[in-house]
């Protein structure tokens, strides 16, 4: 029985160190576990189908330590209901959190090659189709695969959400097809996710979490306003069914992997895959009792329903403040913080916070733009994003047909400039060690940034911009970007062309300590450069003034100066003989249409101009909205965008809106001061106090639409007087640097009407050193040498200073006395009488003392006797001095010798 009872023990002991040698894959899965494999910056989807994710992958904890945590997002107040959670704080806090993150936005194109990414299993090898799991690739077959838009195209996209790789997934065509575009749901009538792979596949969470990041990120509460969301007509069921989905299909590790990979391609992630918990939060729904997230933070019984009156943490130099409620219900200790208030900020004087103490760090060395270059040297191609307020590099990979860039320097590829017949070539090596050189093409009717073996464009320098230049067809084109992009491709000469977003070449000076320069903005002075301004006269026309434009050869600064009146025209029978402009002798009106495109001129992404009959309507980009629109009859005009309409002399303008919702006309209501609006049936009139040239709407409240819009004008108008300016730029002089007067602009037309000068910096303003101050700059407060120092003379009463007057009375030290005096009182001993401490008196520690007679301080024998001879009975001291002393004291008792008193003084 005993041998068999060992051996029992011997076999479970074996059983158990089998087990546990058996590999943990799939098991127990962390974020320790986590293995990102990259190519150059872009990351493969590490996660596996149907495995469950209870953590947060690292690169996610990351985002969130830098974007917001999980607690400052929670803290704020969601909606009641579907139809105030759109309008709640959390939801604004959710849509900024992820939009501001971006940095990217993937083209429809550019998708193709990037599944391979976002989308693979088998370690990259493969693409796997969202709704059936079914492999490709990872070349992208056009002929048997589609990219299905989650959120369908028909349902209120119409921009840059439609191409959005984190909506657009790629499918096989047959799945598609089965999808259309009909809603997600339970019911009859709807789309089950789970239908194309019988079940294999639990994909109801994903498509969830898919429509609340479109929901939230591009704000589609609404269909873009013209579509339903909810129901049969919308793209989901109902928002219990969308709960639903996300409590019962937890987020799982393939999930969380492709919001890594989505992230390391865009900048942003869906929120929603993280923390699934704050889906309900939003909703102003209960997250339910051990719901099953990354992060744990849904899995909870507490409702949270019995929070403290809360504490008030106030802010730092650079930590937020807010108030902290913590629950009270026993085991659950769960906090929220509300009420954020702002970090102050240091507060340096002299290097030095005077509020937390912190020193001011050093400014560090950075990257800048060199102003000629040489072959052999190593650069980097980078571009300043004005819209993005970053710099970015090239990497030396594509994006798409774009050359693809990255926030640090370190990532940037080395570029090099090889001497070329009449220019230069670009080239860098790629991570196969291949001479890659950088070409810009035409192909069909798109300007291409591209890499090959051999060189053939051929790139001369820039001095005005500092960029390479190259021709393509006859069009001069620099590599950069436009608008919100960066990436990098063509700017040409006709279109995108934008000067602030052209690539540079870039060296990281470690001396220079210097933040790269970006684009000078226009007309303001530059009083940093020795200008070296050159002058082309631009002549005045009829209706135009002509003036000067100054261009500084050295830093490319320009201005407009020299302004000229316009001539006007010349009628020869009511036509100008020098324009052929038609004199206006009666009312007239004039309509421009907006039925088809024929009528616009210009489209970019930062504005559209639409011309006839001499009316221009110029629609512009504000730069943190939406890009311009696109066309769509009627025309659109996005909300806070500015529209700008020019006709000389309108007295009226009528914008035809007839047969549009109400949402579209409101916006054409909001005019300024001297303007006046109706409505009526869908016809806008707006009618002005005095004729004008051009009516503005600064910045549209609404989206605004129209079919076409007609004006009416007085008889012949009058060129501007300039009646109405104002100074800009105007820089104060200091000691050390000039100033600028400004330029004198009008308001009404814009014209620069003077130039305006330089002017020379100030001499510094001295006031002379005394005693106790340098000699100062009443300006600046600059200084120079030191103070002078108090001139002492004895008199009865103490110490006159010559030079100030400052007077020291006497303190009983200037005559030897060895007489105990209760008068006099030592600063750091209460004993009486006690005045040979040289620290303790109030003689002036001067070097070059007058008072002969003051004795305080020799260290002469009869000091010593006096000294020895001290009462030390009141000499009082606590805590490790007086434990020092005591045992001094022991040791003397026993070897014999001085004792030491707590004061510091040795006695018999």
């Amino acid at each position: 029985m005993k041998n068999l009872m060992k051996r029992t023990l011997a076999m479970i002991l074996a059983l158990v160190l089998c087990i546990s040698f058996v590999p943990a894959t799939g098991m127990n899965v962390s974020a320790a576990d986590v293995s990102y494999v990259y190519d150059g910056k872009y990351i493969y989807n590490w996660g596996t189908r149907g495995e469950v994710a209870t953590f947060l992958s690292p690169n996610a904890e990351k985002f969130y330590d830098k974007n917001g945590s999980y607690d400052l997002l929670a803290s704020y107040d969601g909606g009641t209901s579907r139809d105030t959670a759109p309008k709640s704080d959390m939801y604004k806090a959710l849509q900024s959190l992820m939009k501001n993150a971006q940095t990217y936005i993937t083209s429809y194109d550019a998708t193709k090659d990037l599944y391979r990414y976002t989308d693979c299993q088998e370690g990259g090898g493969k693409i796997s189709s969202f709704y059936s799991g079914k492999l490709i690739g990872p070349s992208w077959d056009s002929g048997g695969w589609n990219r299905e838009h989650t959120w369908p195209n028909s349902k209120g996209l119409g921009g840059s959400d439609e191409n959005d790789i984190m909506m657009l997934r790629p499918t096989s065509t047959s799945e598609n097809s089965s999808r259309g575009n009909k809603a997600y749901g339970e019911s009859s009538g709807y789309y089950n996710p789970n239908s194309e792979s019988g079940g294999k596949y639990d994909l109801r969470g994903d498509v969830a979490r898919i429509f609340l990041y479109v929901y939230v990120r591009w704000g589609n509460v609404n269909g873009n306003g013209s579509h339903a969301t909810w129901g049969s007509d919308g793209v989901m069921e109902s928002l219990d069914v969308m709960l639903k989905w996300m409590e019962e299909d937890p987020v799982d590790t393939w999930e969380l992997g492709r919001n890594d990979s989505v992230e390391a391609i865009t900048g942003t992630r869906n929120v929603f895959v993280d923390y699934p918990e704050l889906a309900f939060m939003l909703f102003g729904e209960e997250i339910p009792d051990n719901m099953i997230t990354p992060s744990g933070e849904g899995n909870q019984s507490c409702d949270h329903n019995n929070f403290n009156t809360g504490v008030v943490v106030v802010a730092t130099c650079t930590e937020r403040g807010y108030i902290l409620y913590t629950c009270q219900t026993a085991g659950c200790g769960s906090t929220k913080k509300t009420n954020y208030t702002d970090a102050k900020g240091h507060n340096y004087v002299s290097g030095t916070c005077a509020t937390c103490g912190q020193e001011k760090p050093a400014e560090p060395a950075k990257p800048t733009y060199v102003t000629s270059v040489t072959t052999g040297t190593p650069y980097k191609l980078g571009l300043y994003s004005t819209n993005k307020s970053a710099e970015y590099y090239f990497t030396g990979n594509m994006s798409g047909y774009y050359g693809a860039t990255d926030t640090s320097y370190s990532n940037g590829i080395d570029v090099y400039v090889e001497n070329a017949s009449g220019g230069y070539y670009l080239y860098f090596v790629n991570s196969s060690g291949q001479k890659q050189y950088i070409n810009l093409v035409l192909s069909g009717t798109y300007y291409n940034f591209v890499f090959g073996s051999s060189a053939t464009s051929v790139f001369t320098w820039d001095t005005a911009k500092y960029t390479f230049a190259t021709t393509v067809s006859g069009e001069k084109c620099y590599i950069g970007t436009y608008g919100t992009y960066v990436t990098m491709g063509v700017l040409r000469t006709s279109k995108y062309q934008e000067t602030d977003y052209v690539a540079r070449m870039y060296v990281f000076n470690e001396e220079s300590g210097e933040t790269p320069d970006t684009p000078d903005t226009p007309d303001t002075p530059d009083t940093s450069c020795t200008h070296n301004y050159t002058a082309v006269v631009t002549a005045p026309s009829c209706t135009k003034a002509g003036f000067t434009t100054y261009t500084c050869s050295l830093c490319a600064d320009t201005y407009k100066g020299n302004t000229v009146a316009a001539t006007g025209h010349n009628y020869v029978n009511d036509t100008c003989s020098v324009c052929g402009y038609v004199k206006i002798t009666a009312a007239e009106k004039a309509s421009i249409s907006f039925t088809n495109t024929s009528n616009r001129t210009v489209l970019t992404v930062t504005q559209q101009v639409w011309s006839q009959n001499g009316i221009t309507v110029t629609n512009n980009k504000k730069s943190s909205q939406s890009d311009v629109a696109d066309y769509k009859n009627p025309v659109r005009f996005y909300k806070s965008s500015e529209v700008i309409i020019s006709y000389p002399g309108m007295t009226k303008i009528e914008i035809d809106c007839t047969g549009l919702e109400s949402k579209y006309v409101t916006a054409w209501s909001s005019v300024p001061a001297g303007a006046n609006a109706v409505n009526n049936d869908g016809i806008v009139t707006i009618t002005f106090d005095n004729p004008v040239d051009s009516f503005t709407y600064t910045s549209l409240t609404a989206q605004a639409r129209a079919y076409s819009i007609t004006v009416y004008a007085e008889a012949e108008t009058t060129v501007c007087n300039h009646t109405n300016t104002t100074v800009e730029g105007a820089v104060a002089p200091t000691c050390t640097t000039a100033g600028h007067t400004g330029r004198t602009v009008c308001i009404d037309c814009g014209e620069v009407i003077e130039a305006g000068q330089a002017i020379g910096s100030i001499d510094h303003r001295w006031t002379d050193a005394d005693c106790d101050t340098p000699k100062t700059c009443s300006v600046c407060y600059a200084t120079e040498g030191a103070a002078l120092g108090h001139e002492w003379n004895d008199s009865a009463d103490g110490k006159v200073c010559d030079r100030c007057g400052m007077t020291e009375e006497n303190n009983g030290t200037n005559e030897p006395d060895n007489t105990p005096d209760d008068d006099v009182t030592n600063d750091d001993n209460t004993s009486s009488g006690d005045v040979t401490n040289p620290d303790n008196n109030n003689t002036p520690d001067n070097e070059d003392d007058s008072n002969s007679e003051d004795t305080s301080n020799n260290e002469d024998d009869s000091t010593e006797e006096e000294s020895s001879k001290k009462d030390h009975s009141q000499c009082k001291a606590s805590g490790f001095q007086a434990f020092i002393t005591a045992i001094i004291n022991f040791f003397s008792s026993i070897f014999g010798g001085q004792k030491k008193c707590v004061c510091g003084e040795f006695y018999e």
